[in-house]
Formats: C-alpha cells, structure tokens, sequence
C-alpha cells in the first residue's frame, strides 16, 4: 500500500522533474516507470523513512543517468557503423595541424611567469596546487596567473588565427590570418 502512496503523492513532481532532464515526454515517463519499479523492489531497505524522498531523488538521477548513457551508447554504435559503411577508405585530414606548432609558438613568447606555469598546468598535466612549492606562490596567485596566462595566449591566437569552433567548443579549423606570422613560423611544418 506503501508504494501507491508514494506513486500518488510523488508522481507529477518527478515527472516535472525528469521533464527538465530530458526532452521527450515518452521517455520521461518511461523514466519515471523505471524509478518506481525500482522503488518498489527496494523499499523494504530503507531504513530511515525520513529519507524516503531524497533516496527516491536518487533513484531517478541515476535513471537519467543511465538513459543518457544507454543512448550515447547506441548512438555511438550506430554512427559508428554508418560512418565505417559509407566512408570510403582515406587519411584523415587533420583541419588543426598547424595550430599546435602555432600555439607552442605563442606560448612560449608569453612572460616567463604565465609561460612556466601554464606549460606545467596545460601540457604537463600538473595540478594547480601542486605549484604552490614549486612557484614560490599562494594558490590564488597560481589561479589568477592560470587565467591570464590563459587570456594572454587566447588574445595572441586570436590576433593572428581565424579559428572555427563548433557549438562544444571544439575547434573545426584553424587558419593564419594573412595579415599576421606567429613568431618562429619558420619551424613549423607546412
């Protein structure tokens, strides 16, 4: 009888709930299913009634969760395939090639205080705090000469490279302004 309760007095708020997570009202509501059979199944395994909602909550991020994951899965898969099958045989033509050459290049005109640590963080793979002893800085100063050393490098190769990003921030190409030669250009294969 317990469960029906629940059902009843749950029912609407994590449907509005799943709906902000998810587009399609069919599978929101198939979410929603899938959250209630599993608290039916395990509701004799809480213990503390008090933390009967958040656990439910619970439930139904993971079922988000897993619903997302499940169609990246079978997306991936299927393009996948269809990419194998109607791509011809050919190199891949890496449109940013350049862009590493380039990037080093301005990196390393940057200011030895933003160069250093920003080659330790970016290309060394070293966590901000674990600079503090080796820099000689307080953690904000770490950050702060992070972010503009970051700005810096961003403000160079904006100057000198048209750059095309898609809607995720990845970058679809790259290209020299004519106007413009990134320092030692000379080094880079062409």
């Amino acid at each position: 009888m317990e469960i029906e309760m629940l059902y009843t007095d749950m029912r609407s708020v994590l449907l509005n709930y799943i709906k902000t997570k998810v587009s399609n009202n069919e599978d929101a509501e198939d979410i929603l299913q899938d959250t209630f059979i599993k608290v039916a199944l395990n509701l004799n395994s809480v213990k503390r009634r008090e933390k009967l909602q958040s656990w439910i909550y619970t439930i139904t991020r993971n079922k988000i969760t897993d619903y997302y994951r499940k169609r990246a899965g079978l997306a991936n898969v299927t393009l996948q395939e269809e990419f194998a099958e109607s791509t011809p045989e050919q190199e891949y033509n890496d449109v940013t090639k350049d862009l590493d050459c380039c990037l080093m290049n301005y990196l390393n005109q940057l200011p030895e205080e933003y160069r250093d640590i920003l080659i330790d963080v970016e290309l060394n793979g070293i966590k901000q705090k674990d600079l503090i002893d080796k820099h000689g800085l307080a953690y904000p100063s770490i950050r702060s000469r992070v972010q503009r050393g970051r700005d810096k490098l961003k403000a160079a190769l904006l100057t000198c490279c048209n750059i095309s990003w898609d809607n995720r921030g990845n970058i679809l190409e790259a290209k020299e302004k004519n106007s413009c030669e990134p320092p030692s250009s000379k080094d880079c294969k062409k």
